[in-house]
């Protein structure tokens, strides 16, 4: 008989939709290895206001291409950030425990976990008898306090640390998305090793990743027609993500400024978020004509093209504590599948760009740094630049997906 996994993530979504492939890609190479899964997600769609569970109906079933749906009805919200936000996600694993036995008891429960919500499901697990391995994507509260959110002397925050405690002892398993974890639970003395109560041993690392298979074809079968893209005069470099603080796209389009002499160096930004008015504000009145603002959402099918016309991809942050502990960014992956060098304004922990020689990931003191760092590989020799495209490339296929999903499937074994 086939095992039953539910992959219940708040935020999947349905693939038309979906830019952060790790689930429905689970999904998706768990189903070929004999499993039977599930995607259990939100009805209603983040930072999309598309609600799937309109009509009154507490959740639906849908299939999409084989990849089948739970969706559960959840609270509508604009802000990110907001109350409702936080309710909704309450209200989703509340909801999942009280309907979970509605449906075949799935043999696992993989849980993009978020204390102290993740507790809840930890304990829907326990109820079904089913195995509970908690997949840890964002350090929460961690994060909270590194940008700002929660202040360190919050009565809250103990709780929080509480909760997110709490489900890495009970679970049979912790993967975490960035390298460092591990080393993250060391620090906070939480291991067997050091007295604690988390079993070292359960503790594991598998990151984000991209799908190769799709991203050739994609490439090949999934055009634009865009003068600034299809212009093989232009050294073109790419911004593919959010426009949000944390991605601190100002500093690039200032880095951006002092190469405004070099004619053929363009910059392309792809994304959208509450940054990208006042930044397009600031390029139309200082006149900065070598950056411009794409597309505000990319279809997935597209990407693998967008990035196929690029000669630098760039990874742009705030500088932050709490990438010591490594990074996940999807987009990072599908940079190296295109084969073209990357350029990141600051180093994180366990840093992929150093360890495969992809370009430059380093922190940088003035935008004019960050300016030379990039147009070093416009000047860089033939042989070097092309060399860096592939070792890219055989990065890529460690993160790719069937791969990733083998090393989930060692340890459900």
């Amino acid at each position: 008989m086939k095992k039953t996994i539910w992959l219940v993530n708040y935020y999947a979504m349905p693939p038309e939709h979906e830019s952060r492939l790790r689930t429905i890609k689970f999904a998706h190479y768990l189903n070929i290895l004999g499993y039977q899964t599930k995607v259990v997600s939100s009805g209603f769609l983040h930072n999309k206001n598309i609600d799937l569970c309109e009509g009154g109906k507490s959740y639906i079933e849908k299939s999409y291409n084989g990849l089948d749906f739970i969706h559960l009805k959840t609270l509508k919200y604009e802000k990110a950030g907001g109350l409702l936000r936080f309710l909704s996600l309450f209200l989703f694993h509340f909801k999942l425990h009280f309907i979970a036995k509605k449906f075949q008891r799935p043999d696992y429960i993989i849980h993009t976990c978020l204390p102290p919500f993740g507790n809840i499901t930890c304990y829907t697990a326990r109820k079904l008898r089913s195995k509970y391995i908690a997949e840890v994507l964002d350090l929460w509260p961690e994060s909270f306090v590194t940008f700002g959110l929660i202040g360190k002397s919050n009565p809250l925050l103990p709780l929080l640390y509480k909760a997110e405690k709490h489900i890495y002892e009970k679970a049979d398993a912790v993967v975490f998305s960035m390298e460092g974890g591990k080393n993250y639970l060391t620090e906070k003395n939480w291991l067997t090793s050091q007295g604690g109560k988390i079993d070292d041993h359960k503790v594991h690392y598998i990151n984000n990743g991209v799908d190769l298979n799709d991203f050739d074809e994609f490439k090949n079968s999934y055009s634009l027609v865009d003068p600034d893209l299809d212009n093989n005069q232009l050294f073109k470099i790419i911004y593919l993500g959010s426009v949000r603080r944390a991605n601190n796209v100002m500093k690039l389009i200032k880095a951006a400024e002092h190469l405004k002499e070099n004619k053929d160096i363009m910059f392309l930004i792809y994304g959208d978020g509450d940054e990208r008015p006042s930044l397009e504000e600031y390029i139309r009145v200082n006149k900065i004509e070598n950056v411009i603002f794409k597309d505000k959402w990319v279809k997935p099918v597209f990407v693998p093209y967008i990035l196929s016309r690029s000669q630098l991809n760039l990874l742009n942050y705030f500088p932050n504590p709490i990438f010591r502990y490594g990074g996940s960014q999807s987009k990072s992956f599908q940079y190296m599948a295109s084969g073209k060098p990357i350029c990141c304004n600051l180093q994180m922990g366990y840093d992929p760009i150093i360890k495969y020689k992809l370009g430059i990931s380093q922190e940088f003191n003035t935008d004019k740094e960050y300016a030379e760092a990039m147009k070093y590989f416009y000047d860089l020799e033939q042989s070097e630049y092309l060399k860096m495209g592939e070792n890219a490339k055989v990065a890529a296929k460690e993160y790719d997906y069937p791969v990733l999903v083998n090393k989930l499937v060692s340890i459900l074994s």
